[in-house]
């Protein structure tokens, strides 16, 4: 790793030194705070808080936002025949019992947040018989959960529920039913009271935003709202805190910050429906998360599955995100960018269960990509986008738990022990990794990362350090992975096997050298006749070797395809271990 180090001649232009720790614990909510929404909820459903609920009903929305997330049109057209179906459950609009509790938790929430909606605009209706359908099942469901219901009326299917009724508003109130009319245009006035008390016994975190963003959108285009407007707009900003901070999103999830960013932009044009610019709290957001996305985002225009999952193409598309050209940092992560290759870094330590969606122990693994063409990746997450949110894919329990192991990411793994124990059985503190150490700088020579995590000094006496070094051109990347002595150490009879995986993408080829130290990748390339090749090259430690082993990868949407991963194996004793290597590119004609 020593050729091409800047010289006292040519300092590096931009060079970033940080020390990434692990703040907070694993620990769910406390007993307290269990308490008070079991409160909340019992004073909701008293003759009290109803009354509280009334107030003016409006003739009219002040406005229609457009929505910018399509729904999905094979619901859609289900919705158009009479079927309510989602998550493999299925009933009929006009007959079926809305309080099903035999119905998956996933299409209850779709159901009282009113998402069909996004899907029935995906298909909208072509005939009068068609259209009543949509109002059918509205009428139904007013008519079911008139006043509070714990799961009805929770604040952040409620806030849906308000975003979507509004947007939604030319489908779901025709001119012509002025009763109709009148029962959505009152919901959403009492909905958007009740949100203005509930919002605020809601702990930081996704469900208080969503609750301030749909108590926004209420006091906006209902007349009459404006003191709740006020009250949200004074929210919004903690609300965001919580979130997004200076480093960005909390629970580092790719996926989850496209999430954030769809509700933004949802948010913004409720603005916008009323001729006034969005909020600069709301600006603001929206472009750090179109940022971090454009920092994360290497090959086939999506981001590698960090903490969860990865966003869809389609939701990049929406937020008119493109990978960035250059490097930078973002939520712990780096970026190494340069010509056509993007190398991402996972350089902090994992968040804590608080904040997570689902944490890896992916710290210092990395993806790379040549273009939008993926070439070193990860296996996936457990989550993929949903109607409404991060949802679950029906996985295995086996993977969906695999999936956040170190050994699923293109890191090194020692002694074939996550670098952070994952908590998968629920709260508890799981230990590993609490702090990365991180050095980055760009020269006119290239680009250099070097970060060290502590995730295996307690429990084998070694660091992990990670060198890497990008061309200038983007045609090579080296790397150096050393265990090195810290704390604790074993005795010097001990030893413990190592290995360093690089995960390859789906539809490569592979060939191992006849020396068994490299290996030629070939790859698909993006038009007809161009040739796509990276070689890889490894520094065998004294009795290592270089092998192929089967792998898998899950796109952003949960599919699952096979793949194949480079694993070299060598043995720890009492002295440092290092694996020096590099990829080249071959060809790109």
């Amino acid at each position: 790793m020593s050729d091409g180090s800047p010289t006292e001649a040519e300092p590096p232009e931009a060079r970033i030194t940080a020390r990434r720790i692990r703040e907070g614990d694993d620990r769910g909510p406390s007993m307290a705070e269990r308490l008070g929404e079991r409160l909340a909820e019992l004073r909701y459903g008293t003759l009290l808080h109803r009354m509280r609920l009334k107030g003016r009903f409006p003739l009219r929305l002040l406005g229609v936002p457009a929505d910018p997330v399509p729904g999905d049109p094979d619901r859609g057209e289900r919705l158009r025949a009479g079927r309510l179906w989602f998550e493999g459950h299925g009933m009929a609009i006009a007959s079926g019992p809305l309080d099903d509790r035999q119905a998956p938790p996933a299409w209850r929430t779709w159901l009282h947040g009113w998402a069909w909606l996004r899907d029935s605009a995906a298909a909208p209706p072509r005939t009068e018989t068609e259209a009543r359908r949509i109002e059918t099942l509205a009428r139904r469901w007013l008519e079911r959960f008139p006043d509070y219901h714990p799961e009805a009326w929770g604040p952040v299917v409620t806030a849906r529920r308000i975003q979507l009724a509004i947007a939604h508003a030319p489908l779901l109130i025709p001119r012509h039913d002025h009763v109709h009319r009148s029962a959505v245009l009152s919901g959403i006035a009492r909905w958007t009271r009740h949100l203005d008390r509930a919002v605020r016994r809601l702990p930081p975190g996704p469900a208080r935003l969503e609750a301030v963003l749909g108590l926004l959108g209420g006091s906006l285009l209902v007349p009459g709202h404006d003191a709740h407007r006020a009250r949200a707009e004074a929210l919004l900003g903690p609300a965001l805190t919580a979130l997004l901070d200076d480093n960005g999103i909390v629970s580092r999830s790719p996926l989850e910050l496209a999430i954030l960013g769809e509700r933004l932009l949802l948010a913004s044009r409720f603005y916008e429906a009323r001729a006034l610019a969005p909020h600069p709290l709301l600006v603001d957001a929206l472009a750090q998360v179109r940022r971090g996305l454009a920092l994360l985002a290497s090959g086939e225009g999506t981001t590698a599955p960090w903490h969860g999952g990865a966003p869809l193409p389609r939701q990049l598309e929406t937020l008119g995100v493109e990978p960035a050209q250059g490097p930078g940092t973002f939520a712990g992560f780096q970026r190494l960018a340069a010509g056509r290759t993007a190398v991402v870094v996972d350089a902090a330590p994992p968040p804590v269960a608080r904040v997570a969606l689902a944490a890896h122990a992916s710290t210092l693994a990395l993806v790379l990509a040549d273009g939008p063409v993926p070439v070193v990746v990860s296996c996936g997450g457990p989550f993929a986008a949903g109607v409404d949110g991060p949802r679950a894919l029906a996985l295995p329990d086996e993977l969906a738990k695999g999936l956040r192991h170190t050994a699923a990411h293109s890191t090194l793994v020692l002694a074939d022990t996550n670098s952070t124990r994952l908590r998968l059985d629920g709260p508890g503190r799981g230990g590993g990794v609490q702090a990365v150490e991180v050095d980055a700088h760009t020269g006119p020579r290239g680009q250099w990362l070097e970060c060290r995590h502590d995730g295996y000094r307690r429990r084998f006496g070694r660091d992990h350090v990670r060198r890497l070094w990008l061309a200038p051109d983007g045609s090579e990347l080296r790397g150096e992975d050393t265990l090195v002595p810290a704390g604790r150490r074993r005795g010097p009879g001990e030893s413990l096997a190592a290995a360093l995986r690089f995960h390859l993408a789906p539809g490569a080829t592979v060939g191992l050298t006849s020396d068994g130290a490299g290996a030629l990748v070939r790859l698909p390339a993006p038009r007809p006749r161009e040739t796509l090749a990276w070689s890889f090259r490894v520094a065998l430690p004294l009795g290592g070797r270089l092998r192929l082993e089967a792998s898998l990868a899950l796109a952003a949407d949960g599919t699952a395809r096979p793949c194949q991963q480079l694993v070299v194996e060598a043995t720890l004793g009492s002295d440092p271990l290092s694996f020096a290597w590099a990829w080249r590119r071959q060809s790109r004609t």
